[in-house]
């Protein structure tokens, strides 16, 4: 067994064997990786309750379960847009069908009955074959005729990060839905704003506390922190390559932990899709 002295930001590698390269495996690629999450905790977040370092107002790591404070130096990587139609609350179906890729319903032309909280009657949701037909993602289509309503379907970023603080840690996801929205596509104008690749962009992730009709809550805030320098901007390039185009998703993303894109009642803070930027990453 190795004594030698380890390095925290290289995952914890004995010195003798830094100058080893990583190789391939097997037979496996990206399609077969589980990508960690980086979870904003909120009061009413399991982990507060499973772990004792994991406080409201932090950025939590779900696969090494590591509290990495209330501030992060990001690079974004790819970004992925995709949809949720969620049945009510009371209604154990849950998801009644998704859009992965931010356009086709996986349950196409299909009919859901449900009745969601603050309607008087049931309501069926048509999900026809593409998001757009259907226009589930818009405002009033929860409860048709309360053109206040939420949209029924929930739409949701999965941002890639690479962290240079931690790159160990790197990639991984960050998921901004319901209020989290607006930030998210704040951070997509302010990325398509500027002359160079933005896997050599840098931005400060951070936290505040905003007021929502069921309390206090924690959101996201991006802003920018100058660019990369040339051997971070290499990985990120690299990385940018190898998931571009491959499947992956969050650790944690069930419909257990997609729960938080579940619309509570029939209304919520307002936020319009951008549908021409989350394209573009």
């Amino acid at each position: 067994m190795s004594t030698d002295v380890t390095n925290p930001n290289q995952g914890g590698v004995p010195a003798h064997l830094a100058k080893y390269q990583k190789v391939r495996i097997g037979n496996v690629d990206v399609t077969d990786q589980i990508i960690p999450r980086i979870k904003l905790i909120q009061a009413i977040s399991p982990e507060v309750t499973e772990f004792n370092e994991a406080k409201p107002g932090t950025f939590w790591h779900t696969v090494v379960n590591q509290n990495l404070g209330d501030k992060l130096l990001g690079i974004p990587i790819v970004i992925r847009k995709s949809y949720v139609l969620w049945a009510p609350r009371n209604d154990d179906r849950m998801i009644l069908a998704r859009a992965m890729d931010g356009v086709h319903w996986d349950v196409p032309n299909a009919e859901f009955t449900v009745k969601p909280k603050g309607s008087v009657n049931s309501v069926t949701y048509h999900t026809k074959n593409t998001v757009m037909e259907s226009g589930l993602d818009r405002f009033g289509s929860s409860i048709p005729g309360d053109p206040q309503s939420v949209p029924a379907a929930s739409l949701t970023y999965n941002m890639l990060w690479f962290f240079p603080e931690f790159p160990h840690l790197s990639p991984s996801v960050i998921i901004n839905t319901r209020s989290g929205i607006k930030p998210m596509q704040q951070l997509l104008s302010k990325i398509d704003s500027k002359q160079v690749a933005h896997f050599a962009q840098l931005y400060t992730i951070g936290i505040f506390q905003a007021k929502g009709a069921e309390g206090p809550y924690f959101n996201y805030t991006y802003t920018g922190a100058g660019f990369a320098d040339e051997p971070i901007a290499e990985i990120t390039a690299g990385l940018y390559a190898k998931y571009a185009d491959a499947a992956w998703q969050a650790s944690d993303e069930t419909s257990d932990t997609m729960e938080e894109s579940r619309p509570e009642g029939n209304r919520e803070q307002r936020s319009e899709p951008n549908e021409n930027m989350a394209s573009k990453f």
